[in-house]
């Protein structure tokens, strides 16, 4: 059943979730050619969030929005910035996911098959194509693992500029001209169709690339993207909002409280920490694999050093 009501070509409304219901309309002319969805590059389908920046309304409460959205999104809460962690970062998980849910089951019952049946081969006795399967499912999460983790972007509250660093091009965008929006971008699940989804996108444009390593095409930089449910994705922009509206002290929040993951916040000595890291890294495969990577990761992409100027100190958040 179609959830989203495309009566209205121009202006398709979604459901309700978390105290809003989005309505996109066809922002093709506003994108370039360089972009499309899952129904076509002929249109692209947005809820255009900034500029002017668009207050969200919400339906939790405002605690609870500041949060869940610093646990998740946040790479750094400083006095006068912060840096939110990019999609490609905080949502690393789909290869993961594919050696979890479809690669190992498939690989672990023709495991079983000639254990079970009539061959009698010995459980400890792996066959040529199952060291194979074995090597295939360590190297996807090897691989994403270990892949580079980029910069997040930069939102500068005194300045009032937005800086992101998106292949090897540096982008510095007054907050009035940052193009932000939530776009319906459907992901195709199989024999399953197409299922809802939605990317929060930064726009990067030509004219704000400051290296003269832009292409001639804007690029959406995705923020968040979330599959069936577009309540994070407004999460992510009401808190950026709040932040380059009040600043650090309308949002702040006692870093300590939720910089660490439950897993790991405890009080113990050394050796109880030894003991727990086994059990923590395995809960986080399960429930936070991108969380358990972020934190294991050692190859994280820095800022260049004009960032640093403009923000008037030298960090570096991941």
């Amino acid at each position: 059943m179609e959830r989203i009501d495309k009566s209205n070509p121009n202006a398709w409304t979604d459901i309700e979730l978390g105290g809003y219901q989005p309505t996109f309309s066809n922002t093709k002319s506003l994108r370039g050619n360089g972009i499309g969805t899952g129904f076509g590059k002929g249109v692209i389908m947005e809820d255009i969030l900034s500029p002017p920046a668009k207050k969200v309304p919400r339906s939790e409460d405002y605690e609870e929005l500041l949060d869940t959205s610093y646990a998740l999104f946040s790479a750094g809460l400083h006095d006068h910035y912060m840096d939110m962690r990019i999609n490609s970062s905080s949502n690393r998980k789909t290869l993961t996911r594919v050696v979890q849910f479809l690669l190992f089951p498939m690989a672990f019952i023709l495991y079983l098959i000639p254990r079970l049946g009539s061959s009698g081969q010995a459980w400890t006795d792996l066959a040529y194509f199952e060291w194979v399967e074995v090597g295939v499912m360590l190297s996807l999460i090897l691989y994403e693992l270990l892949k580079p983790i980029a910069t997040p972007v930069r939102f500068n509250y005194t300045a009032q500029e937005v800086y992101a660093y998106h292949k090897g091009a540096l982008y510095r965008i007054p907050w009035q001209e940052c193009n932000i929006a939530c776009m319906y971008a459907p992901h195709f699940m199989g024999v399953g169709g197409l299922a809802p989804a939605y990317n929060l996108n930064l726009w990067l444009y030509p004219k704000h690339c400051v290296n003269g390593k832009a292409g001639k095409e804007p690029i959406a930089l995705i923020l968040r993207s979330e599959v069936e449910d577009h309540t994070l994705t407004y999460h992510y922009w009401e808190y950026i909002r709040l932040f380059m509206q009040h600043g650090s002290k309308e949002i702040s929040r006692e870093e300590e409280k939720h910089c660490h993951t439950i897993l790991w916040d405890v009080e113990s000595s050394l050796i109880k920490r030894i003991l727990f890291f086994p059990l923590a890294v395995c809960i986080w495969m399960v429930l936070a694999p991108s969380a358990l990577y972020l934190w294991l990761n050692p190859f994280k992409i820095k800022w260049p050093k004009e960032v640093h100027e403009w923000t008037g100190e030298v960090r570096n958040w991941h």
